[in-house]
């Protein structure tokens, strides 16, 4: 499909050309490896490193990364009579990283992490993908405990 084979990055604006630069080749490392780690992805040690240090600038942001394929998707989508959006959550845990626990929120079941809404748009007829249309990645607020000797249901009787 001619939308996935394409390379968004390529109009990406991250302020810096080396950082769009990177983004290109991160993702056509991606397209080849889809699933694996960066460690596998990466063929040197050099280029993981340059791998983290992309991801960990300031300048790519989650927006900023995810606005050049919804924008994309747009323009291939422009003038098909019927796509179907389909919106689905998930759930991205990180409770087993520790250090990472303060600046997350709670996912359900003891979890801790991220939420992800996705809204992909989809060909009608044969249910191939076109697309991502729209992202929003956030963290529930932990809620706050109880004063001692108060329970949640004590304080919903008052």
């Amino acid at each position: 499909m001619k939308l996935l084979e394409a390379n968004p990055y390529r109009n990406c604006d991250l302020g810096d050309k080396r950082l769009t630069d990177r983004a290109v080749l991160i993702a056509e490392a991606l397209k080849v490896k889809y699933g694996h780690p960066l460690s596998e992805i990466f063929q040197s040690a050099s280029d993981l490193k340059r791998g983290y240090e992309f991801f960990s600038n300031p300048k790519t942001t989650f927006n900023k990364l995810t606005q050049p394929s919804f924008k994309q998707t747009a323009q291939e989508i422009y003038g098909i009579p019927i796509v179907l959006a389909v919106g689905d959550t998930t759930y991205l845990d990180y409770k087993k990283i520790l250090e990472k626990r303060d600046d997350y929120g709670p996912t359900g079941n003891g979890g801790n992490g991220l939420i992800l809404h996705s809204s992909l748009a989809l060909d009608p007829d044969f249910g191939q993908p076109l697309g991502l249309l729209w992202e929003k990645l956030w963290h529930r607020q932990h809620k706050a405990s109880p004063p001692p000797g108060e329970t949640s249901t004590a304080k919903k009787s008052d």
